[in-house]
């Protein structure tokens, strides 16, 4: 009997699943179960297969061999490869995204996919299944597609509403920050009707209070509703999973190891003593750390790596107004960054810290205020020309050439720095890439310059990638290079 519910209560299992590119094998022979309302964190390096696993759990990859058993609300599926040629043929039996969509299998990815121009109301609301209202035949002739229109605006207000964003519903997604984004795109995935939900890193970028709304969202829809989830989650925030979590699945040469959560010695230490180490590490024994308070709760952690010596102001902020939309994001703000400095700006979401970097590199225009680069006003210059000048940028969201392989963007890129060794496959394309390995990548190719502006730029690296990041960022300051880097708030708790 127990066999039967547990069976039933079954929402997708994988079998013999094997996935390779190149010859190089990523998945071997993985079999998995997932059980309705469970929570679970998939981990592993990067590199390991996390990122290949969930598109094809998701439709957006198919595997070399294995099968694949869907039960949600009654309705059973299975797919099995390789592919039987008549079931190419059959134009409703393809293996797509939008099929397991329907089905009830919904992603929010690491890099947000939302639509930039609409509002995270309509981004929400757009994504509910069957609305008469997208039909222009039944909009004019149904009587039932308007008050349909009005219940999904207020169930979509609703969700946004429990993720914190009850007062951003009119805000076009192109003026939000990547924190509140990440929000939008969890409650779009739930409007849209998925009950296994697979999530990329939904607490990187996030601050304390961001992830807290999302840590009680998760638990009340996986408790109440049964919805189930899986979880990619940033090393910082690991722990934090871990909470929430009833199984853990751990990536490693192409197999999968499954244990209970709470068998699980993970570290409790918490994002903000991870980024004291951080510093710390930076510094090294003759370096200074002291922080300086900024507006609206931000603070710019400052490490002076050889104490004893002053250098000259290399870039300056004065009295700047930033606007997104018609909301003032950055109102006055000032700033001076010295030669042979790391600065580690920590601001809550929203602060506008990706806003400040897109003003300093000459993507986003400034209302007023001045931007010094060496002594040179560079308010008026385009973004080449800044990059001329000695600043580069890396953007939290910025992507790869999806067509391009590693050693071609490297080549395109006129670098030949390997700062991760052979972690990168330099034959594989942009587009099958993981997070973590686009970011890689990302960091590989950073020109040389004077001032590095780096947004979050440990989003979807691992411990190890993150501690060679940490070199990199020595050997700059080392050589009188300026880097500032952003993060959210994180409180000592």
């Amino acid at each position: 009997m127990s066999t039967i519910l547990e069976k039933e209560n079954t929402v997708l299992s994988v079998r013999g699943l094997k996935k390779s590119f190149g010859g190089q094998v990523i998945l071997d022979d993985v079999s998995l179960d997932l059980k309705r309302g469970e929570v679970v964190l998939l981990r592993g390096e990067n590199g390991s297969g996390k990122t290949t696993l969930v598109n094809i759990l998701t439709g957006n990859l198919e595997p070399d061999k294995g099968e694949i058993h869907l039960n949600i609300n009654g309705n059973k599926e299975i797919f099995s490869w390789p592919r039987r040629w008549w079931k190419e043929v059959n134009p409703f039996d393809h293996f797509t995204p939008e099929r397991l969509v329907w089905e009830g299998v919904g992603r929010v990815w690491q890099d947000i996919r939302l639509f930039p121009t609409m509002s995270t109301l309509e981004n929400v609301m757009v994504s509910s299944p069957k609305q008469r209202g997208e039909n222009p035949a039944l909009a004019l002739i149904s009587s039932k597609a308007k008050s349909e229109n009005k219940q999904n605006k207020k169930i979509s207000s609703e969700w946004l509403s429990k993720l914190g964003l009850g007062d951003r519903l009119d805000s076009s997604c192109d003026k939000i920050s990547l924190g509140q984004m990440k929000r939008v795109a969890i409650a779009r995935a739930i409007q849209a009707g998925a009950k296994i939900l697979f999530l990329d890193e939904p607490l990187s970028g996030l601050d304390n209070s961001g992830i807290s709304y999302v840590m009680k969202y998760l638990e009340t829809i996986a408790r109440e509703s049964a919805i189930t989830l899986v979880i990619v989650e940033h090393v910082f925030n690991i722990s934090t999973i871990l909470k929430l979590a009833s199984a853990v699945w751990t990536l490693s040469h192409g197999r999968v190891q499954i244990n209970k959560a709470h068998e699980i010695k993970e570290s409790t230490v918490n994002n903000g003593n991870h980024l004291h180490n951080l510093l710390r590490q930076i510094a090294g024994n003759k370096g200074k750390i002291y922080t300086k308070q900024l507006p609206n709760g931000a603070k710019l952690n400052v490490v002076n790596t050889d104490s004893l010596e002053e250098s000259q102001a290399i870039l300056e902020v004065k009295d700047l107004v930033v606007k997104r939309g018609i909301r003032t994001v950055i109102d006055g703000l000032s700033l001076s960054l010295r030669a042979g400095h790391f600065y580690l700006l920590e601001a809550p979401n929203g602060w506008g810290k990706s806003s400040l970097l897109d003003v300093i590199a000459g993507i986003h225009p400034s209302e007023s205020g001045n931007i010094i680069l060496k002594g040179e006003e560079i308010n008026s210059l385009p973004t080449y020309s800044r990059i001329k000048k000695g600043i580069t940028y890396l953007r939290s969201q910025q992507s790869v050439f999806t067509s391009l392989n590693v050693e071609e963007q490297r080549r395109l890129a006129k670098t030949d720095r390997q700062l991760f060794g052979n972690t990168l496959n330099c034959k594989t394309k942009g587009g099958c890439l993981s997070g973590g390995e686009k970011q890689k990548l990302l960091i590989d190719m950073l020109p040389a310059a004077n001032v590095y502006l780096l947004d979050e730029p440990m989003i979807g690296l691992d411990n190890v990638s993150i501690g060679r990041l940490v070199e990199l960022i020595k050997q700059m300051t080392v050589k009188w290079k300026t880097v500032l880097i952003t993060v959210p708030e994180y409180k000592e708790v």
